[in-house]
């Protein structure tokens, strides 16, 4: 019989879940964590859909084109198109399911303004939508759990595909409680494990999150794609040595940005973009901002605009938030601001019916490169989740053989030794994650240039040759595994920054400032015969044919 088993139990992984269920094929979810301590609870702001409800004559063909032009040309237009399309169904469906969403006076679902958009396309759940959509998705599941077509193996990490004849067979994992590997057979294998916040350390999200999948992915020969597209939030606040982040609904209903010159508030994006002004694409206003840091002026964020039955009723998260952690009123003060990484463009190389390269090896959400191009719309995160994860689901039924395969892994690779063979004790991961996150930090920031992307290349690389050959007695077998591995995969990131010699989205080269034409296409790393391999590809289905 066959079994697809997924990695990651956020939305695009739960989505994926119970669209397989739908049509009785059972998954096995591997998580470490269970699904409300997945990222996709922390979306905020909300879910883009064309439902011209706000009566503002909004349509999916809209939707595509300022999605498309966010993404600054290198999306794949073609799986742009499906995207926008299908969201009105996908929003609809949740709400049929249950999820709870702002509603206008006529009951129909109310939606607000984000960044990048001429109309009010984002539905919400005031600032808690990603808690709402992955409830209501985990109650969903419950109905196909009931009936064993979807299972929960919680409290074990990916450690390694498994692959026949370059197909993928399964998987290992590695029991956390008891340090202990075990194999998972499987017709088919889903990747929804997220992006790469462990390799820089003060993203926004989830620190679960830690690129471990797609760092060992990569370090088996699988491509990614468009690495160097980091987004950068331009309303984050430094809390606990990672960056909090305050949604841009509070843009969207009202709120301003600002710096202070000669005591009086300049509203620098108004000023310079009156069409849209605070509701610019993300990685304008983070640029916007960045000039103004450089020169050691704070930018602040400014909600007292916005009427306070709104601020209640809508962003009542961020009130709590601010006054919770950053002892901070934002209804009578102004809440500093700075860009900061909070969502991966880039990801593993998948085509537009989100396939990889390795047959029955699929992969959705923050962890494929798919949708996005070179900068993400506000509300398109948790729309890319919901349906990659259900067109990986759905082409993964389509590569159904009708049984899972007898293939068996050797009993070597099974035991904890064969993990620090040829190595002897010595490194201390904790620490050396954290040289590495200050490396890509320093190196992959808002502006980038050669000098500063090489000098992050050769100390990443002196950190991978100091860590070769050592292993954490006090470290768990898959961290071990996957730390190396990520050594490898931030030495890909800062040399696709590097191939890429112009500025597009939220890669900014000050060396290269302006888009080239030719950078049109798609960035492809491959780790093969021992070393890292940068290409440029033509977009798929690019009707000029880049």
């Amino acid at each position: 019989m066959d079994r697809v088993v997924i990695i990651g139990s956020g939305a695009a992984g739960l989505s994926a879940a119970i669209r397989l269920a739908e049509e009785n094929v059972p998954s096995f979810i591997v998580e470490e964590m269970p699904p409300w301590r997945a990222q996709s609870n922390m979306a905020e702001g909300g879910i883009n859909a064309a439902l011209d409800t706000m009566g503002q004559h909004d349509e999916p063909a809209l939707h595509e084109e300022e999605t498309y032009k966010a993404g600054r040309f290198v999306a794949c237009r073609e799986a742009v198109h499906r995207l926008t399309h299908s969201a009105p169904k996908i929003v609809n469906t949740l709400f049929a399911w249950g999820m709870s969403l702002n509603l206008n006076e006529d009951g129909t679902i109310q939606q607000r303004p984000f960044g990048g958009q001429t109309k009010k396309r984002t539905a919400f759940a005031s600032a808690s939508t990603g808690k709402q959509l992955m409830y209501t998705l985990a109650t969903r599941a419950r109905f196909f759990e009931a009936g064993r077509m979807i299972r929960h193996i919680t409290g074990f990490r990916f450690l390694k595909l498994m692959m026949e004849n370059g197909q993928a067979k399964g998987v290992l994992v590695n029991e956390l409680q008891k340090n202990r590997v075990s194999y998972i057979p499987a017709s088919a294998v889903i990747i929804a494990s997220g992006g790469l916040n462990g390799l820089f350390g003060n993203a926004t999200g989830s620190v679960l999150n830690t690129g471990n999948v797609t760092a060992s992915l990569f370090a088996d020969g699988l491509p990614a794609a468009n690495m160097e597209m980091i987004q950068y939030h331009p309303t984050t606040t430094r809390l606990h040595g990672k960056n909090m982040l305050i949604t841009e609904a509070v843009r969207g209903e009202g709120g301003r940005l600002y710096v202070e010159q000669d005591g009086k508030k300049f509203y620098f994006m108004e000023v310079k973009y009156p069409a849209l002004g605070n509701l610019m694409p993300r990685d304008v206003i983070a640029r916007e901002e960045w000039q103004w840091i450089k020169q050691g002026v704070q930018p602040y964020l400014d909600m007292r605009d916005i009427p306070k039955e709104v601020s209640v009723y809508k962003l009542a998260g961020v009130l709590e938030a601010c006054h919770d952690f950053l002892a901070l009123d934002p209804l009578r003060e102004p809440i500093p601001v700075s860009p900061g990484i909070h969502y991966f463009m880039g990801g593993l190389y998948v085509d537009v019916n989100h396939r990889t390269p390795i047959a029955n090896l699929y992969a959705a959400g923050e962890a494929a490169c798919q949708y996005h191009g070179a900068n993400r719309l506000g509300g398109n995160s948790l729309l890319g989740a919901m349906y990659g994860g259900r067109t990986a689901a759905d082409s993964a039924m389509e590569d159904l053989s009708g049984q899972t395969s007898s293939f068996r892994p050797d009993e070597e690779i099974m035991t904890p030794a064969y993990w620090t063979k040829d190595k002897k004790e010595g490194l201390h991961i904790p620490a050396a994650r954290k040289a590495l996150n200050r490396i890509l930090q320093k190196s992959l920031g808002i502006e980038r240039d050669e000098k500063g992307l090489l000098l992050g290349l050769s100390e990443v690389q002196e950190l991978r040759a100091a860590a070769g050959g050592l292993y954490d007695e006090s470290a768990t077998i898959d961290e071990n595994d996957a730390f190396p591995k990520s050594l490898l995969l931030a030495e890909a990131i800062l040399k696709s920054a590097l191939n890429r010699k112009e500025s597009r989205g939220a890669h900014t080269r000050s060396d290269y400032p302006d888009e080239q034409e030719s950078y049109r296409k798609t960035t492809v790393a491959v780790y093969k015969n021992g070393g890292i391999h940068i290409s440029l590809a033509a977009i798929e289905g690019d009707p000029d044919g880049h």
